[in-house]
């Protein structure tokens, strides 16, 4: 028994936890764990007092010490063992938290109460960082991911919720990966996760998918949280929306290199734009036009209406101006009231001419600034790369001097930096002026080229070819206004304008009892590109009563090949109708023969490029034979243009060429004349089966 009892002694001793006896409702035992707990300076001190002396009046919930001291014991003593939280006070006055163990116990015939406190203040603070962790975690405004070590996540925060539109129980158990969305940075997010393996942590820009699809800039910082081992556990990551940033960062950036009057692009910008485009003309060998604008008389109109007025109209000028532009060209104010208008991948000078024209005719209309109507006309300078010169500085100084020489002959007008290009713009703008007046004034007519089957050597069609007869030029080469028809739009009511007189005459000769089978009419690729062309065909047959068959339209292999995917559903309807359709100028273009075949065509018409070295040329006689064995495989009809010697013939006919057409046979001619080729078609059927 005195073992016993000195080893329980021993064990009540040298327990960490604070070990007491209660007895009644005082404390008549403790051990050296409680003393020091407690902070007292003897056993004596704390032996002989009530559990409520010390501790606060209050208990956190709310309740008085005594009281609940009271009731704790007696539950114990009537239910036994029972367990609670505590606030006890040291002899210093501090308040700590302690877990409470009450157990009866019974010893020498005396019934006490076993008491078990354990400092629970780490656990406390512990338990407050957490409830504050998840304070932060539900909200912050930044949205946390935390996912398992093989990326499945565990859990998201509110503001995840919010910013991404997925619903909490959408994203729990998946991998990430559908925020992702498509960088534009090559290897960008292998590069991401290899440095966050290899460093732990990853900061950056990146997008993050919303669940609608919309992609937002976000700054994304990602953690490797790892275990006791130094394994990974988690992973955490933290991203915030910077779309209002970016905004911010864009508009500052745009204020930067734009007018803060008109919104266009300022000398900084156009000084770079211009050094892009110069680079990517000398690489694709087209040519770039800096036109240089400037206002006629602008300041008159700030000294008499005010600065004021004058922003107005500059603004109104802009959006003029802006409105004839082409999409890619790049119109920049560098200052006052001078405007620098640069245009890009050019063919030809003469564009530039008309985008001057244009920009002229756009400022006719007088402006209305308040209640004052304010004429305003507008002097313009073009120089040329690279033919005016190959520095940015150079040109926009060429182009300037230019426009001086627009201010001093006169004003509204346009002058190229070298006199020839003046010249030569200015022609072709007198071109489509009268033009413009030639349908009107019936100056316009049709030839007609014969076309010959070489099997029987028969008529059996014509192409319809437009010429101008202009009052004091006289002929004016197809070469020459057809290039204007086209580039400034009067291509399609010329185009209506031929079809509907071709294929009345085809119907006039028909009717006259001629052996005809077509009429050809060469279409551009404007027309074809409109959208009621359809319509125009089948009300031009309608109204002249024309078959559709005795219709063949030509459209060239460049166009074809180039619209094809806007080109192709209108060449199907029209063949539905029962036109006919024919690939013009074959050979020359970039035809995919993968392609051509699911091209609804009738004909192939090689180009007069490749006849004109016939038979002699080597390499045209191997395109001419290979355009007809491929038209052959195709089960198409091919038809050879520009034939003027026998020997091209011969050599056409030898290799089963199926038509021809060519000075050889006629040249294009009035229809009075074409007329007297034809028979009548009685005795063209007698010929045939004579020869039959």
């Amino acid at each position: 028994m005195r073992e016993s009892e000195a080893q329980f002694s021993a064990l009540f001793e040298e327990t960490a936890d604070a070990l007491l006896l209660i007895e009644g409702n005082r404390f008549v035992e403790c051990n050296r764990a409680a003393v020091e707990m407690m902070r007292m300076n003897s056993r004596e001190a704390l032996l002989n007092t009530h559990p409520w002396e010390i501790s606060p009046q209050l208990q956190p919930d709310g309740r008085h010490s005594e009281e609940k001291a009271n009731e704790m014991i007696s539950l114990a003593k009537s239910q036994g063992s029972h367990r609670f939280e505590w606030i006890h006070t040291r002899a210093d006055g501090e308040n700590f938290p302690v877990e409470v163990l009450l157990t009866p116990v019974r010893w020498n015939n005396r019934q006490m109460v076993h008491v078990v406190w354990r400092d629970i203040t780490e656990r406390k603070q512990s338990e407050l960082h957490l409830q504050l962790a998840a304070k932060v975690f539900e909200n912050t405004r930044e949205g946390i991911i935390i996912t398992d070590p093989n990326r499945v996540i565990l859990a998201v925060n509110r503001a995840f919720c919010e910013i991404t539109g997925y619903p909490e129980q959408d994203v729990l158990g998946v991998s990430p990966d559908f925020l992702e969305s498509p960088d534009p940075r090559p290897g960008f997010y292998r590069e991401m996760f290899s440095e966050l393996g290899a460093a732990g942590h990853w900061q950056g820009e990146t997008l993050i998918r919303r669940r609608n699809g919309e992609a937002f800039p976000a700054l994304l910082s990602l953690s490797q949280v790892r275990g006791p081992k130094g394994e990974t556990s988690h992973y955490v990551g933290v991203f915030a929306d910077i779309s209002d940033a970016k905004e911010a960062e864009a508009r500052l950036e745009y204020l930067a290199y734009h007018d803060s009057l008109t919104e266009l692009p300022n000398r900084i910008l156009l000084l770079d734009r211009l050094k892009h485009a110069m680079d990517k003309a000398e690489r694709s060998q087209t040519m770039v036009a800096v036109l240089f604008l400037d206002l006629d008389r602008f300041k008159h109109v700030n000294d008499s209406l005010g600065h004021a007025a004058g922003d107005q109209l500059l603004q109104q000028v802009t959006s003029r101006i802006h409105a004839v532009c082409r999409d890619d060209d790049t119109l920049a104010r560098i200052g006052g009231d001078e405007f620098v208008l640069v245009m890009e991948d050019l063919k030809d000078a003469a564009n530039a001419a008309y985008m001057a024209e244009r920009v002229i005719q756009s400022l006719e209309k007088s402006f209305q600034i308040g209640d004052h109507d304010i004429a305003m006309t507008i002097s313009i300078g073009i120089s040329i790369y690279p033919a005016d010169g190959n520095d940015v500085t150079v040109l926009l100084r060429n182009a300037d001097a230019a426009m001086y020489q627009s201010k001093e002959q006169g004003r509204n007008t346009f002058k190229f930096y070298t006199q020839e290009l003046t010249e030569k713009a200015m022609e072709r703008i007198q071109i489509e002026e009268h033009l413009r007046r030639a349908l009107e004034n019936g100056e316009l007519q049709l030839h007609y080229q014969p076309q010959i089957r070489l099997a029987d050597g028969r008529l059996i069609g014509a192409e319809a070819l437009v010429r101008w007869k202009h009052p004091e030029w006289g002929m004016v080469s197809p070469a020459r206004f057809i290039p204007v028809a086209e580039e400034s739009g009067l291509i399609v009511p010329i185009g209506e304008w031929v079809m509907h007189r071709a294929c009345s005459q085809a119907r006039e000769w028909l009717d006259q009892g001629y052996d005809f089978s077509r009429i050809a009419v060469n279409i551009a690729g404007p027309q074809l590109q409109r959208a009621d062309f359809l319509g125009m065909v089948r009300r031009v047959l309608a109204d002249t009563g024309l078959s559709p068959r005795c219709l063949e339209l030509e459209i060239t292999e460049t166009f074809i090949m180039g619209q094809s995917r806007t080109v192709v559903p209108v060449l199907e309807s029209l063949r539905e109708l029962g036109v006919q359709l024919a690939i013009d100028d074959f050979g020359i273009g970039n035809s995919s023969l993968a392609y051509l075949k699911k091209l609804p065509i009738d004909r192939l018409k090689i180009d007069r490029t490749f006849v004109s070295g016939l038979p002699d040329d080597e390499d045209d006689a191997a395109i001419a034979r290979s355009v007809i064995g491929l038209a052959h495989a195709m089960q198409l009809e091919v038809i050879a243009e520009g034939v003027e010697t026998t020997a091209q013939r011969d050599f056409l006919v030898r290799e089963r060429c199926n038509e021809v057409q060519g000075y050889l046979f006629g040249k294009p001619m009035a229809a009075s004349e074409f007329a007297a080729l034809l028979i009548p078609a009685a005795r063209g059927a007698r010929a045939r089966s004579g020869s039959a």
